[in-house]
């Protein structure tokens, strides 16, 4: 899912595969419990998906936004357990950019901090307001495309808008195809990676 989302934000309707569809929250998100300390990224969300496959066994995944950068990291790290993965773009889809700025950004750091001196509990609230971490990992080009050319198949769900230097770069690899960004149409050329 989406970055300050969760899985509720995938409809049955725009889902159409055969055979059992699972949906997780990731840590901080939806019904999954917070992380003590507030530790939220990529590599950690992908640790929650992984966890899931043990569970679950060999199938096919899909993520938007942030969760579409997280399903491109399970799948070139779990080639075979994962038979193809879904992209469709949405919010934290971008990251914090392909390498470190050597300015910190004053306005993220308040963010940051504000996030972490919040009092809310999972029990006023859904998303623990610390994920804002994970809107501002780096996210270079050439450590995606490993994860990429390690996969066995990628879909990104396209619709000719500008992407961060990371999805460009998977669209340059031969195990990555195109597809509509209409979730039904995605969902069905997913379904031949089976």
């Amino acid at each position: 899912h989406e970055l300050f989302t969760s899985s509720d934000r995938w409809s049955e309707q725009e889902i159409l595969w055969e055979g059992p569809v699972w949906a997780l929250d990731f840590g901080g998100h939806g019904s999954s419990d917070w992380r003590a300390g507030g530790a939220y990224y990529p590599e950690l969300f992908a640790t929650d998906v992984d966890s899931a496959l043990e569970e679950i066994g060999p199938t096919c995944v899909a993520g938007a936004g942030l969760g579409a950068y997280v399903a491109l990291l399970v799948a070139g790290a779990r080639t075979e357990k994962i038979p193809g993965a879904l992209l469709f773009p949405g919010a934290g889809l971008i990251g914090g950019g392909d390498e470190p700025s050597c300015e910190p950004d004053a306005s993220k750091l308040d963010e940051l901090e504000q996030a972490h001196a919040d009092t809310n509990t999972p029990e006023e609230i859904a998303t623990d307001p610390r994920v804002v971490l994970a809107q501002d990992d780096i996210r270079p080009p050439d450590y995606a495309a490993s994860f990429g050319a390690r996969s066995q198949a990628l879909l990104l769900a396209e619709d000719g808008k500008t992407r961060p230097g990371w999805w460009e770069v998977l669209r340059e690899l031969p195990k990555v195809h195109e597809t509509s960004i209409d979730r039904a149409k995605a969902f069905e050329a997913l379904s031949r990676f089976r």
